[in-house]
């Protein structure tokens, strides 16, 4: 059902975002909310609006302005749009599928500073300077820690907002209360944050010559740093296409939590911010399939892959599994 609801909206949003282009090429107007004539002056506040356009441009409009009235339909709608040359409907940025963006929106992240070393992933050791702030700016917490991202150690949430930091780089951002306390029957009140990056270690960093494809979108939350999760997995070597690791073939899918420091780096790069439907293609070269920890990892644990050398990995069947 999930899937179908997907692959309406998705074309009901094409058709609107080809009608749109196509009227402003040649001149009409664009499709647009209007308010109905008014009737009588008790009326103005419930008065509903009249969409123009054909039939199917009226109802595709009335589903997707519904759709964003909700927190789910946003990000959904974020989420399965490609990134474009120009701004749509009038907005001024572009959005990418399955990207940090989805992750900046929800812990509304705002970065300053260009950085220096990085950036980090999720499984790196970082030093931060941190200030959490809780309900009327009340100071909670102001210390600096050394940690590993993915550990939790100072409150689930704050790793995801490390996550993509340079050195130097400051942080403010607002971490949802579900993001904060790991009882999901003990509701939590929202902190504010900010914090600073000091230093990354290893020097091992996941740079742009990483290519990352979804072959599905969908709605629901993304994974982040210190999730735990089981999936299925499978590497190729890109310059034979020999499977080098097959998790069906092994007959028992990987149980871990993101950022595991003795997993290859790429595996919770790639994993943190992850919608858990469908696939995740990486493509990625031998030297980001070792661990943070050593040359090896556990699912290499006697050999290392050639570090210059491309591999692909694939994710998939991804369940969501409860933090031991």
């Amino acid at each position: 059902m999930q899937k179908l609801l997907t692959l309406i909206i998705t074309a009901g949003i094409i058709y609107m975002i080809f009608e749109y282009n196509s009227r402003q090429d040649d001149g009409s107007p664009s499709i647009k909310i209007q308010p109905e004539p008014k009737q009588q002056e008790t009326e103005k506040s419930t008065t509903s609006p009249a969409m123009s356009g054909n039939l199917l441009e009226k109802t595709l409009s009335k589903v997707l302005v519904n759709i964003l009235k909700t927190e789910e339909g946003k990000m959904f709608f974020e989420n399965i749009l490609q990134p474009m040359n120009k701004p749509i409907a009038g907005s001024d940025h572009g959005f990418k599928v399955n990207n940090n963006h989805l992750i900046d929106s929800i812990f509304k992240i705002k970065t300053s500073g260009i950085g220096e070393k990085g950036p980090s992933s999720c499984g790196h050791i970082v030093t931060v300077k941190y200030t959490l702030l809780g309900f009327a700016n009340i100071k909670v917490d102001k210390k600096t820690e050394t940690f590993a991202l993915g550990s939790e150690k100072i409150i689930p949430g704050l790793d995801a907002v490390i996550v993509g930091m340079k050195t130097g780089q400051t942080r403010e951002a607002i971490i949802p209360g579900k993001y904060i306390s790991k009882d999901n029957n003990k509701p939590t009140s929202s902190l504010k944050v900010s914090v600073t990056l000091n230093e990354i270690i290893p020097q091992n960093f996941v740079g742009d010559d990483v290519k990352i494809f979804d072959d599905e979108v969908s709605y629901k939350m993304p994974l982040v740093c210190g999730n735990r999760v089981s999936y299925n997995a499978r590497i190729t070597k890109l310059s034979t296409g020999d499977i080098i690791f097959d998790t069906e073939k092994n007959g028992e899918k990987i149980n871990m939590k993101i950022g595991d420091l003795n997993y290859p780096v790429i595996f919770s790069h790639a994993l943190h911010n992850k919608i858990p439907t469908g696939t995740r293609t990486v493509i990625a070269k031998g030297k980001l399939f070792q661990s943070f920890a050593t040359n090896y990892s556990k699912i290499f644990p006697d050999s290392a892959l050639p570090k210059e050398e491309y591999f692909m990995a694939e994710f998939y069947d991804l369940t969501p599994a409860p933090t031991e």
